[in-house]
């Protein structure tokens, strides 16, 4: 049974994730600078962060906002470059050997499955468009613009790496914007 008072949580490897790009990005004082910007019982849970354990998705979306506000400018922009970050380092770690003969439609097909390796709210509905297109809802899962503008450039980048060339991703429905769910379609060449 799933309770509507359940806080959403995410892996700890995506708060390593942004400590990683923050420095490879701006530099060694660059995390201790976000961190700052961040509530000292925020500061205390990222201080206990481990990549295994599972985390408030809302604190993980509070430290991409604060991540913007301290580092770019406060428009979300920066979340494209972290968003690219992240997939890249999934792309060419975590998920290497099992996508790399992939189509990029396969590739979306399967983040269904593994979502729920990383996130233990959201539910996908996929559907193929075509060879180079494919349709996907997520329901259930955060609803802030930080968190959607951070994954359509995750999985924008992942399309690529995975061999799609001219991605573009549309992102019509949005909770953050009040629908019942976040909606995409993907396509490439």
């Amino acid at each position: 049974m799933i309770y509507a008072s359940r806080v959403a949580r995410t892996k700890g490897l995506t708060f390593g994730h942004v400590q990683r790009f923050s420095i490879v990005r701006f530099g060694e004082r660059a995390w201790s600078d976000l961190l700052g910007e961040l509530s000292p019982s925020d500061q205390q849970a990222l201080a206990e962060v481990v990549a295994v354990g599972w985390y408030d998705l809302d604190l993980y979306a509070r430290l991409i906002r604060a991540l913007d506000l301290r580092h770019g400018r406060g428009d979300l922009a920066l979340l494209d470059e972290l968003g690219r970050y992240e997939a890249e380092q999934d792309y060419r770690g975590i998920f290497r050997l099992f996508f790399r003969m992939a189509s990029p439609a396969y590739m979306v097909e399967k983040t269904a499955d593994y979502w729920r390796r990383f996130h233990d709210a959201g539910e996908w509905a996929i559907e193929r468009r075509g060879s180079t297109a494919v349709w996907g809802a997520l329901s259930g899962w955060g609803a802030d613009d930080v968190l959607c503008r951070e994954l359509v450039a995750y999985v924008k980048r992942a399309i690529e790496l995975v061999g799609g060339k001219e991605v573009t991703l549309e992102h019509p429905r949005c909770r953050a914007r009040g629908s019942s769910r976040c909606e995409y379609l993907m396509s490439w060449r």
